[in-house]
């Protein structure tokens, strides 16, 4: 068992030299199986780190899938190369769900057979993943702990994300044709929208990855929202034109446009992409508010759209001139992280320090980011008074149970617990891919 003192690092440590650790890659959950608890220095460990977290088969782990067997059922760790994989597979269909969505919605009245196959196909992995979920470990954002009980897990999916998840691969083309093609039942098509926070989640991924440059990830990632933005936007300006009747049709935007000797008069006849990137068109000069005067709002309802969309664009404008903005003056939490990141990496590469301390360095500064903030800090603007209390209501039942301090008068012992520093213990596991065998080394690091 490791003890600390310092703020230093103390491990102990029987891992293999052939031991295979995955690249340093800073992501939300760092480390391959990492298990933390939190207690002070006058605990014994074993009360924070005699948890067996190994299943029925002896704790071998399988490199292929990096399942393991936990509690009563398989449990997938999140950092599972498997995993990692699906869950790239995952974000690409998250992807093309995010655009299509708006196109289907706005340009289709039911969807043409190879694109209705693609469809499905699409919904089917999300089907998969919705599955998959209520086998996957996830780390609890208070204790910072990786919690994997199979009911636990169940519940926080099925009390988050799972009902929007689960309508969102309804076959809703079907079901509007099946409705009697009603108008109302499209509606429901939206729920894949938000699909797209996954893709969110891979740029926050990507942001912390210090092998990708951290300018162009942030770039690309004020490129995908300024283009989301503007194709929706597009989508629902086409949507608006084609939702009056026929007999009216004329008096929308696209209906009314002329653009040289080119007459839009009869636009559902004309090929989709000149209609879309009319549409974009459209969408793009408006954000921009640069309003050339040759596409513009006809009836009332395109107005009040136009209006509410200029009006998010002024957010969206002030998001992106600020974005850049922090690039260029580079001040953030995340790029301070990154940083120094990189220079931890080119010391550990200049010494040539072995993969199982640059394991346990690595995994010390993932956990400061995580947990950014101390006891001290927090508790900086409270009383002494109050301060002690808080101490006792923490620490007095632990220093009670050791040896050395039986007999000590109350006075005494107050003032030890005044003096506490919490500690936070990890259990980091590590493949052994040769041998199929794990090893577990212990740190502790004092906050």
């Amino acid at each position: 068992m490791g003890g600390s003192s310092g703020g230093g690092v103390s491990y102990r440590s029987e891992v293999d030299s052939d031991v295979e650790l995955e690249d340093y890659e800073v992501d939300d959950d760092f480390g391959e199986g990492i298990v933390e608890s939190r207690g002070n220095r006058f605990n014994p460990l074993t009360n924070f780190l005699g948890l067996d977290f190994t299943g029925g088969n002896g704790g071998k782990f399988t490199v292929i899938n990096g399942i393991r067997d936990i509690s009563r059922g398989s449990v997938v760790h999140p950092d599972s190369g498997c995993y990692k994989a699906w869950t790239m597979f995952i974000v690409i269909w998250a992807l093309y769900s995010s655009f299509f969505t708006p196109l289907e919605f706005g340009f289709f009245r039911g969807l043409p057979g190879n694109l209705f196959i693609l469809d499905i196909l699409g919904q089917i992995a999300f089907l998969v993943d919705i599955v998959l979920t209520f086998f996957v470990a996830y780390r609890d954002s208070r204790t910072y702990r990786m919690v994997y009980r199979r009911s636990s897990i169940a519940l926080r999916y099925l009390k988050s994300t799972f009902i929007i998840d689960f309508l969102s691969c309804m076959p809703w083309d079907i079901i509007y044709k099946v409705a009697g093609r009603k108008e109302e039942v499209r509606y429901l098509l939206l729920i894949r929208l938000y699909r797209v926070r996954r893709v969110i989640l891979f740029f926050h991924k990507m942001e912390k990855d210090i092998r990708i440059n951290y300018l162009f990830t942030r770039i690309v990632k004020l490129i995908f929202v300024e283009l989301y933005c503007t194709h929706t936007a597009a989508c629902i300006f086409y949507y608006l034109a084609t939702t009056l009747p026929a007999s009216q049709e004329g008096y929308t935007w696209i209906g009314s446009l002329k653009l040289g000797d080119y007459s839009y008069a009869k636009f559902r006849e004309i090929d989709l992409w000149t209609r879309y990137t009319t549409s974009m068109y459209f969408a793009v000069v408006t954000m921009a508010t640069v309003g050339y005067g040759d596409i513009h709002a006809v009836n009332m309802r395109e107005m009040i759209f136009a209006m509410a969309y200029i009006s998010f664009d002024m957010i969206l404008g002030a998001y992106l001139i600020g974005n850049m903005t922090a690039l260029i003056v580079k001040g953030s939490k995340t790029e301070r992280f990154r940083d120094k990141m990189a220079d931890i990496m080119r010391y550990m590469n200049r010494n040539k320090l072995g993969r199982n301390i640059r394991g346990q360095i690595t995994g010390h500064l993932r956990l400061q980011y995580e947990s950014s903030y101390t006891e001290a800090a927090v508790l900086q603007d409270i009383p002494v008074s109050i301060r002690a209390k808080i101490a006792q209501t923490l620490y007095l039942s632990y220093i009670e149970k050791v040896p050395l301090f039986r007999g000590c008068s109350s006075e005494f012992i107050n003032q030890i617990v005044s003096l506490l520093i919490w500690t936070v213990y990890i259990k980091t596991i590590f493949f052994n891919t040769k041998k199929g065998e794990t090893t577990t080394c212990n740190i502790s690091f004092v906050k």
